[in-house]
């Protein structure tokens, strides 16, 4: 069972899932609208490294004031979904990274390559927790007046954030890095072209289906744009 989760075939399933739930959050993306002066588009970056804790509060009261109150809604939703659509992407994310650095310990010669990859692994349980609390953070924020956070509470949260970002990157890039050294150097059979294979062709669908998809959202919004007469 162990040599089954710790294997090419089940990173490859929890590779797909982990791009699949990354576009359904780039659905909800398309209405991230706020009101802080101006109306304008916002990203999830923004709210998971915000300057100061003042611009957060500003960009989730925005969400309540935008003009129409239908796109205020819609608004609100999408964050609401995606923060939770979040809970289904972690696992992915992080498990991914898991067995790419397992698969890359398993390939070791030395036991501290084995040890340290076993760590970097092992490691993603920490910015998978870290992801837990931000989302709960943010979700206790969706009111129309949330509370300002005291600058302790805000730097811990970036703290946290870099945590949870340099502990999953890094592992990634080494991981990914000690994998294209190695089959660069012959390590790997030649049928493990076939996962290679089947891990490009989910990028290059991800990229399709995304491009196709927000392409032609991206053109009924300036059509509408367009159909909506100017107030005067």
């Amino acid at each position: 069972m162990t040599i089954f989760i710790i294997s090419w075939a089940f990173f490859c399933v929890t590779f797909g899932l982990m791009l699949f739930f990354s576009f359904i959050m780039g659905i909800q993306n398309r209405n991230f609208y706020t009101k802080d002066g101006v109306e304008k588009k916002f990203s999830i970056m923004e709210l998971e490294l915000p300057a100061s804790p003042k611009e957060l509060v500003n960009l989730i009261r925005g969400l309540y004031r935008l003009p129409e109150r239908r796109e205020s809604i819609k608004a609100i939703s999408a964050l609401r979904r995606q923060l939770y659509i979040d809970f289904l992407f972690m696992p992915c994310a992080y498990g991914s990274i898991f067995l790419l650095c397992m698969l890359v310990s398993a390939k070791m010669q030395s036991s501290v390559g084995i040890n340290i990859f076993s760590i970097l692994a092992w490691a993603q349980i920490i910015p998978w927790l870290c992801d837990i609390i931000e989302n709960i953070y943010l979700l206790r924020k969706m009111k129309p007046h949330p509370p300002v956070s005291a600058a302790v509470v805000h730097k811990a949260y970036l703290l946290m954030e870099c945590v949870k970002w340099g502990i999953s990157l890094g592992a990634a890039i080494c991981a990914v890095a000690a994998i294209c050294y190695f089959w660069l150097a012959g390590h790997y059979d030649v049928h493990s072209l076939n996962y290679l294979a089947i891990i490009a062709g989910e990028i290059i669908l991800f990229v399709l289906f995304g491009n196709f998809f927000f392409k032609k959202k991206k053109l009924r919004d300036v059509i509408v744009k367009l159909e909506t007469p100017a107030i005067k």
